[in-house]
């Protein structure tokens, strides 16, 4: 995985432990991992895994997929990962969907890693959908299939995954999955830049130049109705 998926585990799997199962030894685990002390939070995880919990497998997963308190090791990653994805934790399931897909610690397999990012897309992980709209976009390992990338860049993107936000006005503003629309592509541009990305920034700008003034309110008013509906009337 890379650096930024890791980084992005890593939030996820520690907002898993923020909400203790055991007094006292979750939160211990969890903050000596939080202070960097890899080998204390390794032994800590390793007890709690030993008693089932599905948040230690996680993290277990995450720290030998890293390196943390342990050589970095794929193969023990994607054994931590699943247990934690059988018992249905969406961010291990699309943690070893991403293993599966590079071919990480395991033979690469990508209707694999489509099933794993499926499951957790579903539970809502705008991670895995994010990653699952990618492949479908871009016909990694399966044919390409706009309209089923388009969805789930559009669930992604209602969570507020900037990546998903930018993928999806690129596909409105080449017609790929929906009717070619600027109006569209713009709206989902400002909501991408709206942190400052610099990336997206540069593409609305780009794309106002060639749009009407009346264009661009009327993207303004889509973005607002988009807004204040909870991401329900973007359409």
């Amino acid at each position: 995985m890379t650096r930024l998926t890791l980084v992005i585990a890593a939030a996820a799997f520690l907002a898993l432990g923020m909400a203790p199962v055991r007094a006292g030894t979750t939160e211990d685990a969890t903050a000596a991992y939080q202070r960097g002390d890899y080998p204390l939070a390794m032994r800590l995880y390793l007890g709690l895994a030993d008693e089932g919990e599905p948040m230690a497998f996680s993290i277990l997963g995450l720290m030998h997929a890293s390196g943390q308190g342990v050589p970095q090791n794929f193969t023990e990653a994607a054994r931590w990962y699943r247990l934690a994805a059988e018992q249905g934790v969406a961010v291990s399931q699309a943690s070893l969907a991403g293993l599966y897909f590079e071919g990480k610690g395991v033979p690469r397999d990508v209707a694999e890693a489509i099933r794993l990012y499926r499951l957790a897309a579903e539970q809502g992980d705008a991670s895995a959908q994010f990653n699952l709209a990618s492949i479908y976009e871009g016909g990694r390992g399966v044919n390409p299939d706009y309209t089923e990338a388009i969805y789930w860049f559009r669930r992604a993107a209602a969570l507020g995954n900037p990546s998903a936000r930018y993928s999806l006005a690129g596909m409105y503003q080449a017609g790929r999955g929906a009717a070619q629309d600027d109006v569209r592509a713009y709206m989902w541009l400002d909501f991408a830049s709206s942190t400052g990305w610099r990336l997206a920034v540069n593409a609305k700008n780009k794309l106002a130049k060639r749009m009407t003034a009346d264009q661009i309110v009327q993207a303004r008013r889509m973005y607002l109705s988009c807004l204040e509906s909870g991401f329900e009337l973007c359409d």
